[in-house]
């Protein structure tokens, strides 16, 4: 014979409750109570503010924690008397380089100028001397018909041996004498081809004509500009060097990248910052808050969607832009876990970032409305 037990009513509600309880628990976190009701808590997104490529002794630290700052505020200063010296050394050398260049400059100059000067004048020398050395020849051809006249006549006796000699020494000093303005002829035209050359004495015009002495000259000139142009070289190099310390001094001043509040100074005065080294950790005026919503919502909530919400505290209505919307690892994770999975939909995390308004703070509680596109 069967007992009937009787369980009572209040037994079975707890045990109710609690399958509930165990039924919906795991549901029951952060990602879930923020996708049914899209709330979220206000956060700062900081900055750590370091010094870039830089590293030293702190000298003198311009702000305190809990302070705010601009941007541009100065926030930490490291000691500048190595890299002040390094740039004066260096500035030297720069001004240094600079009047080697400009030196070497004139004096290309100079010889350019020279060169062109000399081959002008060494043409009009060449047609001033085959000038000469037409009237030469001429002078040799009549001494030399002179001489002919005088040897005839000295065999009939028509003209004394003294007279003869005198036309004789005439005729041989006219023949030496277009023997050298033809040989200073050949060395002024030293490097003229042929072909000008036989223009030349055709036109008696030596403008343009190639000379040796000038193609040397103009050769030690190239010699001269490569010179130069290793001299810019080495001011480049010592410019850029000096334009890469001063940046590095104007680093030697930590700023603030934006305007926001100083959370933590990592180092005090006299302490050595290393090179590159987080040094100021700063809360900006950027904030935004974090919701979740399921995968049929998410569309809804894409990139550049404008939102509003309502900050609780305030009982006022702030806007903002949605910056992105990704699956939420957390809830991922746990779907996995389920056995009714398929039952779930995957929750996505919506990033909004909200415009600043007085008294509005972080951690203050936010309520974002249906967003709506624009």
């Amino acid at each position: 014979m069967k007992k009937n037990i009787k369980i009572p009513a209040i037994f079975l509600l707890l045990l109710t409750f609690g399958s509930f309880l165990i039924y919906f628990g795991s549901r029951n976190d952060a990602v879930s109570v923020a996708k049914s009701i899209k709330s979220g808590v206000l956060t700062a997104d900081e900055v750590n503010v370091a010094f870039e490529n830089v590293g030293g002794r702190v000298i003198k630290r311009f702000v305190q924690e809990s302070e705010f700052v601009k941007k541009g505020d100065p926030l930490m200063q490291l000691d500048d008397i190595d890299t002040k010296i390094a740039i004066e050394r260096l500035q030297a050398l720069v001004d240094s380089q600079q009047a080697s260049v400009n030196q070497e400059q004139a004096a290309i100059t100079i010889a350019e100028n020279d060169t062109d000067l000399t081959e002008l004048s060494t043409w009009r020398k060449i047609e001033e001397v085959q000038a000469n050395l037409e009237a030469a020849r001429s002078a040799r051809d009549l001494a030399s018909t002179e001489f002919d006249r005088h040897s005839q006549l000295r065999k009939t006796g028509g003209t004394s041996q003294s007279q003869l000699d005198s036309t004789r020494n005439t005729f041989i000093a006219t023949k030496m004498q277009v023997v050298q303005i033809e040989s200073q002829l050949a060395t002024l035209m030293i490097g003229a081809t042929k072909e000008q050359i036989k223009q030349f004495q055709q036109t008696k015009d030596a403008t343009g004509m190639t000379l040796q002495a000038i193609t040397i000259a103009r050769d030690k000139i190239k010699n001269r500009q490569n010179q130069l142009a290793q001299l810019r070289g080495q001011l480049n190099q010592s410019e850029a060097e000096l334009k890469q310390l001063q940046v590095n001094y104007k680093r030697l001043t930590l700023v603030a990248p934006e305007s926001g509040k100083v959370l933590k100074i990592m180092y005090e005065d006299g302490e050595v910052v290393p090179n590159g080294a987080p040094a100021v950790l700063l809360e900006t005026d950027r904030k935004y808050v974090d919701i979740y919503v399921n995968e049929n919502m998410v569309k809804d909530y894409q990139p550049g969607t404008s939102v509003t919400a309502n900050a609780i505290a305030l009982d006022k209505k702030v806007k903002g832009i949605i910056r992105f919307a990704t699956a939420a690892p957390s809830f991922a994770d746990l779907r996995m876990t389920r056995e009714r999975g398929q039952a779930d939909l995957t929750s996505y995390q919506v990033r909004i970032y909200i415009e600043s308004i007085p008294q509005l703070l972080t951690g203050m509680t936010l309520e974002v409305d249906d967003a709506k596109h624009h």
